[in-house]
């Protein structure tokens, strides 16, 4: 599969999410579960100066794979996210670094992330996202951006 294709594959997935998460949401919530939820100001890494999918390419490039399961991001400005990326050492490492991007723009994606316990090791602390960690999340990014040569600003001031 091209990268063109995989990127149209990838949209119809995030399409998809974006129709079933919030009524798999509605679903969940009345018993403590959740499928969606807002992004903390906390997490916010930079904004990358690239269309989608070109960092979508630029992610790839980096080890990281698409997160299909994640739940659905939203931005404390109503958008939803374009995606949730992670990173693990192995497929069956103890935590992951978890990178939700949003369009900020046809060419600009504000990018987040966390560390937290992989879902594959760790399903029930994953969930109840036991040993999350954003500051290491953030900074982590932010170092993967820098040694990849991926230009990106700080323009929020959340």
């Amino acid at each position: 599969m091209g990268e063109r294709e995989r990127d149209e594959h990838l949209d119809r997935l995030t399409a998809i999410r974006r129709r079933a998460c919030p009524v798999l949401h509605r679903v969940t919530e009345p018993f403590g579960g959740y499928v969606e939820c807002t992004m903390h100001p906390s997490e916010y890494v930079g904004t990358v100066e690239r269309t989608l999918g070109r960092f979508r390419s630029d992610l790839r490039s980096m080890g990281f794979h698409r997160e299909p399961i994640a739940a659905l991001k939203r931005h404390s400005d109503g958008r939803a996210s374009a995606g949730s990326w992670v990173f693990r050492r192995s497929l069956f490492a103890d935590e992951q670094l978890h990178v939700t991007v949003f369009r900020a723009g046809s060419d600009r994606i504000d990018t987040y992330a966390h560390w937290e316990h992989s879902w594959i090791r760790h399903p029930i602390k994953h969930y109840r996202a036991h040993g999350w960690n954003t500051s290491a999340g953030v900074s982590t990014m932010r170092s993967l951006l820098r040694e990849h040569d991926i230009a990106f600003r700080l323009a929020r001031t959340e």
